[in-house]
């Protein structure tokens, strides 16, 4: 197994993106029964992107190339503190799941670690809490966008969106797929004030 690193400062940002400059990057969010290691994930959604500033724009310099968005039922009972914040009671988890022959838990699905099999890299908000629920992926390099914008504090998601002059809606926080569209513009919006020092490193 490879061996691998944690990112958690803006500075970071440059070499990084440098060392995987031909790899895809994996944005993703998890909504879980609790809050520690073994609790169940409920959601587990991502997005598979690929640096690409000419074809993006200045704001976007990567351009999507796959999705990842599924919901599992929770093996130990529900969690009702869990359940206010993400709202995935188990006749949501239902709903969510009709029509879908995925895997009844995240614990028995193997399809999110072949999603991720070619990613360089890995980013979360929070990325230490996500990744213990995905250890699979642990040899992969992490960047986490909380820890790398912290000042004084660690900011929330939404904190941060508004940092970038990302706008988001509040009523849909906390849903994984949205978290991690959340997430990805951030880290987009990272990347792209780093590009001129990307194209003078010759990244092109």
């Amino acid at each position: 197994m490879n061996s691998f690193n944690r990112y958690y400062t803006k500075e970071e940002l440059l070499p990084l993106m440098q060392k995987h400059r031909l790899e895809p990057v994996i944005v993703f969010d998890l909504e879980t029964n609790g809050l520690n290691r073994g609790s169940s994930v409920l959601s587990c959604s991502a997005v598979k992107l690929l640096f690409d500033a000419s074809a993006s724009g200045d704001n976007q310099p990567f351009r999507q190339i796959d999705s990842f968005e599924r919901y599992y039922f929770s093996v130990e009972a529900e969690n009702l503190s869990a359940i206010r914040v993400n709202g995935l009671s188990a006749n949501v988890l239902t709903e969510r799941r009709e029509g879908h022959d995925w895997p009844p838990y995240f614990r028995d699905d193997r399809d999110f670690a072949a999603f991720c099999t070619d990613a360089g890299l890995l980013v979360a908000h929070n990325i230490d809490f996500d990744i213990q629920f995905v250890p699979y992926l642990s040899h992969i390099d992490q960047f986490c966008t909380m820890k790398s914008n912290t000042v004084a504090k660690y900011p929330r998601l939404s904190e941060l969106a508004l940092t970038y002059g990302i706008r988001f809606n509040s009523s849909q926080l906390h849903q994984s797929r949205y978290d991690t569209d959340l997430t990805a513009a951030i880290f987009q919006k990272m990347v792209a004030e780093i590009l001129p020092d990307l194209v003078q490193g010759e990244l092109f």
